[in-house]
């Protein structure tokens, strides 16, 4: 059966003014590895993958993969809403480092000493603060929780969730994961360690609602896992209908 997926992958990047921009260290290649195992998979014919991901991320090079340019939180959270509201996407891989916070307003340090927060140099990202500026301050505010729209965006849809922690114990990281898969809908979430990606090596536990779980040791097998669960999951529903 033809499926289509939707991935997210790589970093997102919050606007401190035109030139300058709060990210992170993602490098969105398990994101396009996922891709590749999906493109590659004989189980089901890929009619479509929507890929979702910043101006920087590398992207796969096959005619059924759409490229989704987004910037910044709000900007994914727009296009996922328009792509499940308007297309049928049978899973998503939710695989995107999002923003936890965004800048609500630059301003320095005296300012902010004298009360006055409320005259900021800079608001939303517009213009270019001048390199002269001495303790410039940063207001951060949260970003919305991208991963708890998507099911109630699409509800049907097998949804794939990630979390990664850094230099935590396996329990804390799996209990963790399992917290965000109940609270998010998700049907799996893969889980990793910073400390334990290096190089060719990525450790990551693949989780489900059960709470059991795979161990995998690189990229290319949490991929190809993630991709066997989904096709799994999607011909059990089939069969069930």
């Amino acid at each position: 059966m033809v499926r289509n997926i939707l991935i997210t992958a790589g970093g997102t990047s919050e606007k401190i003014d035109e030139v300058r921009v709060i990210s992170n260290f993602s490098s969105g290649r398990l994101g396009l590895a996922v891709a590749k195992s999906f493109l590659e998979s004989e189980h089901n014919e890929i009619g479509k993958i929507y890929y979702l991901c910043d101006k920087n991320t590398v992207v796969p090079d096959d005619s059924r993969v759409e490229v989704v340019r987004v910037a910044g939180v709000q900007g994914l959270l727009d296009e996922l809403t328009r792509l499940l509201t308007n297309e049928t996407i049978d899973a998503v891989v939710h695989a995107m480092a999002v923003s936890d916070y965004m800048v609500k307003q630059v301003t320095t340090v005296d300012a902010i000493r004298s009360g006055e927060e409320a005259a900021p140099l800079l608001s939303g990202g517009e213009g270019k603060i001048s390199s002269e500026v001495e303790d410039l301050a940063i207001l951060l505010k949260r970003t919305p929780k991208v991963i708890g729209e998507i099911k109630k965006l699409a509800e049907d849809t097998i949804l794939v969730g990630f979390k990664l922690l850094s230099n935590v114990e396996q329990s804390v990281l799996i209990s963790t994961a399992l917290k965000l898969l109940h609270k998010n809908h998700c049907d799996m979430v893969l889980a990793n360690d910073l400390s334990e990606i290096t190089g060719d090596q990525h450790v990551g536990y693949l989780i489900m609602p059960d709470g059991s779980y795979h161990r995998y040791s690189t990229k290319i097998q949490i991929a190809e896992a993630i991709v066997q669960a989904v096709f799994e999951q999607l011909d059990r529903k089939e069969a069930e209908q």
